[in-house]
């Protein structure tokens, strides 16, 4: 199951980073054109805020994304089961940008944060019932 919500984050973050380059493609060329180093916000108190938008809304949040995503499908080839946690923080991000930011991708990492939860729960269960035939053997 794992590997399907790594891939799933895997694209998410990849769509993440196409519509970023195509909504800021001025102010990532800006970037470029002034040479990269200290250009998104070299002057505290005179901010470019698109750049900044830039920045981290999309060219910080893909890269976390997508390892988020690796993460999942190394863990379903280890057979390690990922702890309900990181369901849950995926999901109140999730949830808080949504209600914050209805019409944007937010929407998208809902999914995956429901099958990180079903998965860890599935495991937990497992375990508890494998638990308690050792304990019936005994």
């Amino acid at each position: 199951m794992f590997r399907v919500i790594g891939y799933l984050l895997i694209v998410i973050s990849i769509i993440h980073v196409v519509i970023g380059v195509w909504i800021f493609a001025g102010p990532l060329t800006d970037i470029i054109q002034n040479g990269i180093f200290n250009t998104v916000a070299p002057d505290p108190f005179a901010p470019y805020f698109d750049r900044e938008d830039a920045f981290w809304q999309f060219m910080i949040a893909a890269p976390l994304l997508l390892t988020l995503g690796q993460l999942c499908c190394w863990a379903e080839a280890q057979r390690i089961t990922l702890p309900a946690f990181l369901g849950w923080n995926l999901l109140a991000i999730s949830l808080v940008g949504v209600f914050l930011e209805p019409i944007s991708g937010f929407w998208l990492l809902i999914l995956p944060a429901f099958l990180i939860l079903i998965a860890s729960r599935r495991a937990t269960t497992r375990l508890t019932k494998s638990t308690e035939y050792e304990d019936f053997l005994k």
